[in-house]
Formats: C-alpha cells, structure tokens, sequence
C-alpha cells in the first residue's frame, strides 16, 4: 500500500518555480531541487515527472503568479495606465532582494537557450502571452486616445517586450530601482510620439 503525501504540491511546485527561475534550467540541478524543496529524489519523481516534466510544471506556476497582474492591466483605466501598471509591477519584481522575483522563468528560460522541443515550446508562447498582453493595451490606448503613436501595436509591443528583458538583466547587473524606473520612463516617452 503506497504511503500518504506528507507535504503540499503546491507548496512544494512553488518552490520548484523559485528554483528554476533563479539557476535556469540547465543551473537547477537534482540536488538543489531537493535542497529547496526539501523532498528526495523519488518524492519528486513520484509528485512532479522527471526534470523536464517538473520544469514545465514550474513554468505554468510562474504563469499562473502573473494573472492576478494581467487582470489589474484589464482593470486600469486606460491602456496607456494599463502599460504603466505593468511595468510598475515588473519594476518592484526587479528590485526585490529576492532572486526568485529578480527573475523570470521564461526570460530566463530563453536566454539561456534551452534546447528540447516542449521546452521551447512552453517558453515561447507564454513569452508570446506577454507580447500579446503588451500589444492589446497598446491597441486599447490608441483607441482610448491615452496613446498617441500610430506605430503599428505589434512593433511598440516589441520595444515593451525588450525593455522586460532587459530589466531583468539591468536588476541582476545591479541596477537601482530608481535606473530601472527611469528607463522605463524614457521608454514610456515613445506612447507620447504622434
């Protein structure tokens, strides 16, 4: 007869999350998830899948921790208010003392060039979500009149989505948050383009 779990999955997947959104996929080895979640092997194994299927697991979690902040950006008041509510969110995540918020999943993921096939895949389309969440508020601000430039919304929706991943990277470079506000600030300026 199998033996009753004596820890939380969720708990535990959260912590799982944090792990490979700090050391990356290929940094976050066995040991280290156990450290951090601290289960054995086989408890992970039998809770989570093998590396891969707890990764991808870990990816839908930092998702998921997101859609309360996708949901706010429904809410705001406009879609330029809705812009800067996202990158207020991405700024305070960035200037954490926590190295889990510091970093992202999927940007993570990305950079660091993951090569298996449901990897890739997990990673980009929820990198497109993001893309597809910046480009509608674009849309939404240059019907609501809050968003001046006609640029097409996919391409100021590429400016955005660089200026994520490179806040991530300017946090982890040291950075202050007041920079990172800046820059955001400056990169905000272009909505102002007629």
């Amino acid at each position: 007869m199998p033996r009753e779990r004596c820890f939380s999955e969720p708990d535990v997947l959260e912590r799982l999350t944090d792990a490979f959104s700090t050391h990356g996929y290929a940094g976050t080895s066995l040991t280290l998830l156990q450290e951090a979640t601290g289960l054995g092997k086989q408890s992970l194994y039998n809770a989570f899948g093998d590396k891969q299927s707890m990764y991808l697991q870990a990816i839908d979690c930092a998702v998921k921790r997101f859609a309360h902040g996708a949901a706010a950006m429904q809410a705001a008041v406009d879609g330029r208010a809705a812009l800067a509510l996202y990158f207020d969110t991405l700024v305070q995540s960035c200037a954490s003392a926590d190295p889990a918020q510091q970093s992202c999943i999927v940007t993570s993921g990305l950079l660091e060039g993951v090569d298996e096939a449901p990897l890739i895949w997990a990673l980009t389309s929820r990198w497109q979500t993001t893309h597809e969440l910046l480009r509608s508020a674009v849309e939404r601000g240059q019907r609501d009149g809050s968003i001046a430039n006609p640029a097409p919304s996919a391409e100021l929706a590429e400016l955005f989505i660089a200026l994520t991943s490179g806040l991530r990277v300017a946090a982890r470079a040291g950075r202050s948050q007041a920079q990172m506000e800046r820059l955001v600030a400056i990169t905000l300026g272009v909505l102002d383009t007629a």
